[in-house]
């Protein structure tokens, strides 16, 4: 009677006919799914642990728990290892199967659920014990005089709908339970099942749409449109069944019209949805699925959950955690582990880090956009992007091998690391820019900028435009023409690092201009060595003289030694390509003493390889080889690979200019492969070349 309406008393009576055979377990089991792929390595771990003659013996209740992401697939999963076991004829004595609902708005409990089994095992209603402890009883007694029984219980979400459920002794029995929570409190063997990959994925919507109708194509014709539709969905089989229902029934529109829709979306998990249910009778729609979890938490589980949604990475760390969350580590553990054991979070083993499944984020920041968490949310990501700025400019000093005293670092490596493992969430919490918190964009400004030197060792030329493209936005937006400036000179070095000279050019005069306007002189010293970087690299090199000249003049009457040295390198290369070669030794030899007066071991590494190949072109080879000699030992004792790669293979020049052929082999023999560590095919390919003129060149001497 329930969901009805009543206007006076009523009485109910409950009656079953007698006359109609109560079922057995041998037919409890729903069909196996339709439509099933990409879990092969969970269905074998599975049956494993469901196979009677394996683990801890015939005579012994083996439970399983699968725990995942609501809409993950469990049921499916579930369902067809069962029939898979059923069908090797491991459990003689039966399956049963039963809903627990323990998501719906009124889960089924174990009281209600026991009599359903009674009646599955053949116990006619006449015969169902008066209480529910009798029949606990009787159920444990059927199951302890049958041959070995498989039990389903689906959808559980408490251990009270599970334990009264579980058999009694003997009978060789195994449990499967499926729940969006981990079973922590139950002696069960518990198994995580995530996202499926991009081929499983593809190959779900493929065989859905095919079985509809075997015509359907629209899967091999349009592949990046289905990829692209494959992460919308975050690869949830859930989505992916929704979205197959929403071409089925647009059976002659392509994907990509699809795609565009759910981009468009102001809430793409809300959009996730299809009429009618599907195999098993579950609505098609995603939002009420976490609807439902994010209810049943805790008021202050609830809003940690949403605000966790604010993390701008593909994971997050406990100190990132915890800025968003305005809570200490030691408080905020418990509740990430709560979260994770819901299937909300997924830890990454070995590290405190935690992943948000990509449709939960955009769920979380949905909760997050509403009444009384919106602030919160604002005030968490301003903690967040402070945070990783005060930590972002630490650690571009350890880069950039000038740490200051009191860092937060302990050393170079440690910065390094956390670099690495802040990468994703550094680089879109620097796109924050859509915003008109004048202090939220001047952190982002300077996040983004602080990101440059890290970027640039990686040779994430193309993320190093992306962050400083973003700088420049926040200081046009914020009207902060100092950060402006500055994001231009950094714009302008990654479009170079990415051979678009003529744009970086361009950028680097607008820097000038910016630092002119202010007056800013160590500004113009650095836009006027920037920009002569570029020139040189258009092959102006009249015009890059005049542009690094400039530099060293400014940064002379400013007393900036290392500035002064730098202008002095960058003056020296110019001159040497343009033939004026006794020039670019002078002044070469000028920045190589000012970087050993200062202790500065990358520019005194950079400048000596400069000047080995300039040494060699003055046909002055042995001071070639002592100036790339040690070049390399700086660069080892740096990390410098690149540099490391570029110095034997200019080592290998000079040797082979002196008719040192072994050493100019082997020299070359050592770039290639470096370069082959550094997966340049380019540089791979022209040691190559040499390699084997140098053979031959060998082959023809011993042979002549």
């Amino acid at each position: 009677m329930r969901g009805s309406t009543f206007y006076g008393p009523v009485t109910g009576k409950s009656e079953s006919p007698r006359a109609a055979p109560s079922p057995t377990a041998l037919s409890a089991l729903p069909a196996a799914p339709a439509v099933f792929t990409g879990r092969e390595g969970e269905v074998a771990e599975l049956l494993g642990a469901l196979d009677p003659g394996a683990g801890e013996g015939s005579e012994s209740v083996v439970i399983s728990a699968v725990s995942g992401l609501g809409g993950v697939g469990k049921t499916a999963l579930a369902l067809s290892v069962a029939h898979r076991a059923r069908g090797r004829g491991w459990f003689s004595g039966g399956a049963l199967f039963v809903d627990l609902r323990g998501y719906d708005d009124v889960p089924v409990t174990a009281d209600q659920a026991v009599p359903a089994l009674l009646r599955a095992l053949g116990v006619e209603d006449a015969d169902l014990p008066p209480t529910a402890d009798e029949q606990y009883a009787r159920y444990r007694g059927e199951l302890g005089s049958r041959d070995p029984v498989l039990i389903v219980l689906d959808n559980a979400s408490d251990p009270a709908q599970i334990a009264p459920l579980l058999p009694g002794e003997g009978g060789g029995h195994r449990v499967l339970v499926t729940s969006r929570e981990v079973q922590d409190s139950l002696p069960v063997r518990q198994f995580r099942v995530d996202g499926l990959s991009l081929d499983a994925s593809r190959e779900l919507v493929d065989r859905s749409l095919r079985r509809f109708d075997p015509g359907d194509g629209r899967v091999a014709e349009e592949p990046e449109a289905v990829r692209q539709l494959i992460e919308l969905c975050g690869h949830l089989p859930l989505a992916l069944l929704i979205v197959s229902a929403l071409l089925r029934r647009r059976r002659q529109r392509p994907v990509s019209t699809l795609v565009g829709e759910l981009r468009a979306a102001g809430d793409r998990v809300r959009a996730l949805r299809a009429k009618g249910v599907d195999q098993y009778g579950k609505e098609l729609s995603l939002r009420p699925v976490f609807d439902v979890m994010y209810a049943r938490m805790e008021p202050e589980l609830a809003r940690v959950f949403a605000l966790l949604g604010q993390a701008p990475g593909d994971s997050i760390g406990i100190g990132p955690a915890a800025n968003l969350t305005g809570l200490d580590p030691e408080h905020l553990m418990p509740l990430l582990d709560e979260l994770t054991a819901v299937s909300l979070l997924t830890a990454i083993p070995g590290d405190d880090r935690w992943r948000m499944h990509d449709l939960v984020r955009l769920y979380a920041r949905s909760v997050a956009d509403g009444p009384g968490l919106r602030e919160n949310a604002a005030e968490g990501r301003k903690r967040l992007l402070g945070y990783y700025s005060q930590l972002a400019l630490a650690a571009k000093a350890h880069v950039q091998l000038r740490p200051s005293e009191g860092a937060y670092f302990e050393d170079r490596e440690h910065a390094l690391q956390w670099l690495d493992s802040e990468r994703t969430g550094l680089l879109a919490a620097a796109g924050w820019t859509d915003t008109e918190d004048t202090e939220q964009l001047h952190t982002v400004m300077w996040l983004a900028l602080c990101l440059d030197s890290y970027l640039e060792r990686l040779r994430a030329f193309d993320d190093w435009a992306t962050v400083a493209t973003a700088a420049c936005d926040a200081a046009l937006r914020a009207r902060h023409v100092t950060g402006e400036a500055m994001a231009r000179l950094s714009l302008g070095s990654a479009l170079h690092c990415l051979k678009r000279f003529t744009e970086a050019a361009a950028v680097q005069r607008r820097a000038l201009d910016l630092f002119e306007q202010l007056g800013n002189r160590d500004g113009q010293a650095m836009a006027w060595n920037n920009l002569g970087f570029a020139l040189e690299a258009l092959e102006r090199h009249g015009d890059a003289i005049d542009a690094y000249t400039r530099s060293m003049r400014i940064n002379t009457t400013l007393g900036l030694r290392y500035e002064v040295a730098v202008a002095h390198q960058n003056l020296g290369r110019v001159l040497s390509r343009s033939g004026r070669r006794d020039e670019a030794c002078d002044a070469l030899e000028a920045a190589l003493a000012t970087f050993l007066e200062l202790g500065e071991k990358p520019g005194e590494s950079s400048v000596r390889h400069t000047l080995g190949i300039t040494y060699r072109e003055l046909g002055r080879h042995d001071e070639s080889v002592t100036a790339l000699t040690r070049c390399l030992g700086l660069n080892a004792e740096l990390g410098n690979w690149y540099g490391r790669a570029g110095a034997w293979s200019d080592l290998g020049v000079t040797w082979t200019e002196l008719g040192l052929y072994g050493k100019a082999l082997a020299a070359h023999t050592r770039a290639r492969d470096w370069w082959v560590s550094l997966d340049d095919g380019r540089r791979v390919a022209s040691e190559e070349r040499r390699i084997t003129e140098l053979r031959e060149v060998t082959r023809r001497n011993a042979h002549p």
